[in-house]
């Protein structure tokens, strides 16, 4: 049955789940709660250096280029923290096996040292987080996130496989959009 202007309870289930999980990403990445995280293990860096170092952990070292677009900034800002990195210590630039004339970026011994700090600052923020919840509600949270980025990361493989195609569907759409 309609609540209001046409809006049934699962239109506003859905909406305030939306609005619940663009608060927590929009919180999570703002750059005062990730450098104060990090921060409680003594580790000061700015928001794109955590970035950057989370990245080339996770991910291992990479071209200038990919960093830039994974991390959804341009090629210049990508080495000025890279050489902010390096300076520090944390990073270095190594030959790119595949191409003797292109250069990545990689973590040193002490950038991996750093990127551990960030997995202790993470535990404990999920300890602060979850302070005063019952392992029943930590594991119904747990197995409800990971069937969440399930559907994530397969929605997002559809919407790769849709742009990677060059639908006829897509251009249309964009067409109408832009015209």
């Amino acid at each position: 049955m309609p609540n209001g202007a046409g809006h049934t309870p699962a239109d506003e289930d859905r909406a305030a789940l939306i609005e619940a999980l663009t608060r927590i990403i929009s919180e999570w990445s703002a750059p005062d709660f990730l450098t104060g995280v990090v921060a409680r293990e003594g580790v000061e860096l700015d928001p794109g250096a955590i970035k950057m170092v989370t990245m080339l952990s996770t991910q291992g070292p990479q071209r200038p280029s990919l960093l830039s677009r994974n991390m959804v900034t341009g090629p210049s800002n990508v080495s000025k923290i890279a050489q902010r990195l390096m300076a520090a210590g944390l990073a270095e630039k190594i030959s790119d096996p595949d191409d003797a004339r292109a250069h990545q970026f990689a973590l040193t011994e002490s950038g991996y040292q750093v990127a551990s700090t960030f997995v202790r600052a993470g535990s404990g923020l999920v300890d602060d987080l979850l302070h005063g919840w019952s392992p029943t509600e930590r594991d119904e949270l747990l197995r409800s996130l990971q069937k969440l980025e399930r559907s994530t990361m397969a929605l997002a493989a559809q919407f790769q496989n849709k742009t990677s195609s060059g639908s006829s569907e897509r251009n249309t759409t964009t067409r109408n959009i832009t015209t």
